[in-house]
């Protein structure tokens, strides 16, 4: 991938982590913890459903090793860095979804390696050696060293942040929004791009059911409140498409599955941005 992309997708990344640190409401993990049985449906939501979803669809489709390996990866990662901002077009409960992403990306450590070596027997592609301590210092990175930024911010600096979080939380949904645009740019004027997400109509088939899945899952787990049923479906679809890239760069077997990934992250956009605009009419005709 250019360096270009890669440093403009790390720079929009770090913004919006920090952005979510500067705004981040003391005791919100606390809470969420404490609520037992939402907290359990939300990790048996991202955590067991959409790994279960992918298992069905590589047994039940004669999908090709490459994109079954993609798919193994994809279910393998929870807690993507962008899911807050992306959760917030549907409207959704921020504390929950903010509480809900931290906790699934620092459960990804743990979770990551078992579900890869669960898949071992399933696929074709030898799954990549994926250690934990190379998650964790891949999610310390993108996650929770601006995260934690933005929460020393909070307190050690509270007048200025007073005076400047608006500007600067501003400023991360204008880096967002030219994120989108640039991808969507991208994909217009670069063919080589438009190349890399070509994995055919089966495989992106498998890709959209994956994502389907993933939003159906969050939604019927979500429980009565639909700002909780649209935030943990957000939180299920979104995957954390950078840490499957860089796990699946590690190895030269799975560098293959890296169209599967990329497609995984247009097609489950556009399907959640779709759910995203019925969610938020529900909430705000209820």
């Amino acid at each position: 991938m250019p360096d270009a992309i890669v440093l403009f997708t790390g720079l929009v990344v770090f913004a919006q982590m920090f952005d979510m640190g500067l705004q981040h409401i003391p005791g919100s993990a606390m809470r969420l913890y404490r609520e037992t049985r939402p907290l359990l449906r939300a990790l048996l939501s991202s955590l067991v459903m959409v790994p279960l979803a992918a298992f069905l669809l590589i047994a039940m489709l004669p999908v090709s090793a490459e994109v079954a390996i993609g798919l193994v990866l994809l279910a393998a990662a929870p807690g993507a860095p962008l899911t807050t901002r992306r959760s917030e077009a549907a409207g959704a409960d921020r504390e929950f979804v903010t509480a809900l992403q931290v906790t699934l990306a620092a459960l990804a450590v743990l979770t990551m390696p078992l579900v890869i070596a669960l898949f071992e027997s399933a696929i074709e592609l030898p799954p990549p050696e994926v250690a934990p301590a190379t998650i964790a210092r891949q999610v310390a990175l993108v996650t929770f060293v601006p995260l934690a930024l933005g929460w020393l911010f909070v307190r050690f600096a509270p007048e200025a942040v007073r005076r400047h979080a608006p500007r600067l939380s501003r400023a991360s949904k204008l880096l967002f929004a030219a994120f989108i645009v640039a991808v969507v740019l991208a994909l217009a004027l670069v063919p080589e791009l438009r190349n890399k997400l070509l994995i055919g109509w089966l495989g992106a088939a498998a890709v959209l059911a994956l994502a389907a899945a993933a939003l159906v899952s969050g939604h019927w787990l979500g429980g009565p409140k639909d700002s909780r049923r649209g935030g943990l479906a957000i939180v299920t679809v979104a995957r954390n498409l950078g840490l499957a890239l860089y796990i699946a760069e590690r190895s030269e077997p799975t560098l293959a599955a890296i169209p599967t990934i990329l497609s995984y992250g247009l097609l489950a956009m556009l399907l959640a941005m779709a759910y995203a605009r019925w969610i938020r009419r529900r909430i705000d005709t209820g």
